[in-house]
């Protein structure tokens, strides 16, 4: 029986190939997005009729898996309703000044942590989902909201500039993603949201 030997160096050559190949299935990480460059995350978190109520209210949504590094601390004031399809909403009414702090952005999972102030609510440690391109940027963040042992889900959304100095253009949109079928009739109906932004144009790097 005649048997084959392979030179070493081919062996050799063989295996560099197939660790070279895995390495690069293993690196190769990068977030899908739609055509809207929103990723999975962001698509699964919220549906797309709230996404497109959003814009029709004036919500900026950025999308792009090359977003800006934002973190920091930041205020929007003067906080200002822009639109909200709730009737008894008043665009143009201001709101307590709104503090959000940024940190913990991972590039690679575009994932980022959020802190927020707004009168007497806040929120700290809230795990986002972030996209964007250049300096422009959209977080989303799933807040879950309590009265009186009932809950909610609501999602955030803050689309704006980035600069050393602070964010250009600051928009805000709250909208309710799950009332938890709002037994007490506490809570405002699914779908249901609204835009303010800065109207100054000009959100502070604090």
């Amino acid at each position: 029986m005649k048997t084959t030997r392979i030179p070493a160096l081919l062996v050799s050559l063989i295996l560099s190939s197939i660790l070279m190949l895995s390495s690069c299935e293993k690196d190769d990480n990068t977030p899908e997005v739609n055509e809207d460059g929103l990723t999975r995350d962001v698509t699964d978190l919220v549906p797309q009729e709230i996404l497109d109520e959003m814009e029709d209210l004036g919500l900026p949504i950025y999308g792009g898996i090359d977003p800006p590094n934002i973190e920091g601390r930041f205020v929007a004031s003067p906080f200002i309703l822009l639109a909200s399809n709730r009737q008894s909403d008043i665009p143009g009414y201001q709101f307590q000044d709104y503090y959000v702090t940024f940190k913990e952005q991972d590039d690679r999972e575009l994932t980022i942590m959020m802190d927020y102030e707004n009168g007497s609510e806040m929120g700290n440690g809230l795990g986002s989902f972030i996209v964007g391109d250049g300096n422009r940027f959209s977080v989303f963040v799933e807040v879950i909201s309590e009265n009186n042992g009932e809950t909610a889900s609501v999602v955030n959304v803050i689309s704006g500039e980035i600069s050393e100095t602070g964010i250009k253009d600051f928009y805000y949109a709250n909208f309710m993603l799950d009332n938890k079928g709002n037994p007490s009739n506490y809570w405002i109906e699914e779908g249901e949201g609204r835009v303010a932004f800065d109207s100054d144009g000009f959100s502070e790097r604090l």
